[in-house]
């Protein structure tokens, strides 16, 4: 997993530094710095593939803590704003208010300006980058007791006191004042890179070059317990742009599979049941044409084996070759027959006919009898406006 911090200036003319750290390798992918937070949009493709965690100076943020009553609810917090009134310079309601840890009665706050946080913001969206984390700088450096954190940026010295304050500005001044607070306070300076103007064989400092500034503040995110993205300010977790820029064309595609899926299982659903209605259709016919085939599997093979045994009739005739002599017959009354049995021992074929009157039945027998077949004709009944009888041929 990789991750990019960026850590922008007091305004967006500033320069903007940023780091890409390989969490899986602990390796630094690339660094560098840009001339103005302007130019934010050439780290996009960068962004894509990273987690994005963006600090802001703690020049422009009141870091504190205020004391609350025990047992304090929801109303007591709203009411922390009022209890800074005057550490602000300024319109309260101007400004925003995050909460970070609680420990006991202290709660731990961040107030800065509204129209920074928009700014910083803005920056971001305006460079199609996407990000949840808004840390005060000064918060990553690391939190030691007896001891302030020292790192300078530029010209800028940023100072960590303890859990809850910290400070940042310019180095020419920060830094004496920093140096005088130490002495008051009986605590040693760990400095996490070169300071200017001063001499880093004192033995009031300790000097840290293990890692590079943003790969140190990296490190103590974790630990970091303010995130400025907070309340109205939350950025909803909609997912990465990059997932974005492809989502709709990924939903388009699933609409797409799944109405050829359904699409494709009526096809297929339809195929099975006009199969299944032909096999009706032709195990109707099979029974029909023959019907004393028995049982089968495979109706072709039944057929075919019907046919070989119908062929190999006794009598020197089977059925296919008396019928083969009856087709003129058939074709010149008009008669049709329904069904067909078969004595291949007699050499009988016993047909129940269809024709349209008693004439047409008379007539084929009689065409039957020129051909030199024995014929006997049935019973002839009326079915409608058809006449049915039964006609038996010897050979």
């Amino acid at each position: 997993m990789q991750r990019l911090i960026l850590r922008f200036g007091s305004d967006l003319n500033a320069p903007l530094q940023w780091l890409v750290f390989n969490d899986d390798e602990q390796e630094i992918i690339a660094s560098g710095e840009l001339s103005t937070a302007l130019e934010l949009a050439s780290l996009k493709e960068r962004a894509q593939s990273a987690e994005v965690i963006a600090l802001a100076p703690a020049s422009e943020i009141l870091l504190t803590s205020v004391t609350l009553p025990p047992n304090a609810g929801r109303k007591i917090l709203n009411a922390i704003p009022f209890m800074l009134e005057e550490e602000i310079c300024g319109d309260i309601s101007q400004h925003f208010v995050a909460l970070g840890k609680r420990e006991g009665e202290k709660q731990q706050v961040a107030v800065v300006a509204k129209t920074k946080l928009d700014m910083w913001q803005h920056a971001m969206n305006d460079a199609d980058i996407f990000c949840q984390t808004l840390i005060p700088d000064a918060l990553t450096l690391p939190v030691k007791e007896n001891a302030y954190s020292l790192l300078q940026i530029n010209d800028q010295l940023i100072a960590r006191f303890d859990e809850h304050s910290a400070q940042e500005g310019e180095i020419d001044w920060l830094l004496p004042m920093v140096l005088q607070k130490a002495k008051n306070a009986e605590v040693s300076l760990d400095c996490y890179s070169e300071l200017t103007g001063i001499d880093s064989t004192s033995e009031e400092l300790t000097f840290h070059y293990d890692d590079l500034p943003l790969q140190l503040m990296l490190k103590n995110i974790q630990a970091s317990s303010i995130n400025l993205l907070q309340g109205p300010y939350a950025v909803k977790r909609a997912g990465n742009p990059h997932w974005q820029k492809w989502k709709l064309a990924a939903a388009l595609a699933a609409i797409a599979l799944t109405v050829n899926l359904v699409s494709k299982t009526i096809e297929l659903n339809q195929i099975k049941s006009e199969r299944a209605e032909l096999n009706q259709q032709i195990a109707a016919s099979i029974a029909e044409g023959f019907p004393n085939i028995g049982q089968y599997r495979q109706a072709r093979i039944a057929v075919q084996n019907e046919m070989k045994r119908l062929e190999q009739g006794g009598g020197g005739l089977s059925m296919l070759a008396i019928l083969s002599q009856l087709t003129d017959a058939f074709s010149n009354s008009g008669v049709t027959p329904q069904t067909l049995r078969f004595d291949a021992s007699r050499t009988e074929l016993r047909m129940q006919s269809v024709a349209t009157n008693f004439e047409s039945l008379e007539r084929f027998r009689r065409d039957i009898q020129s051909l030199g077949f024995e014929v006997d004709q049935g019973a002839i009944n009326n079915q409608g406006d058809k006449v049915v009888g039964v006609v038996i041929v010897r050979g």
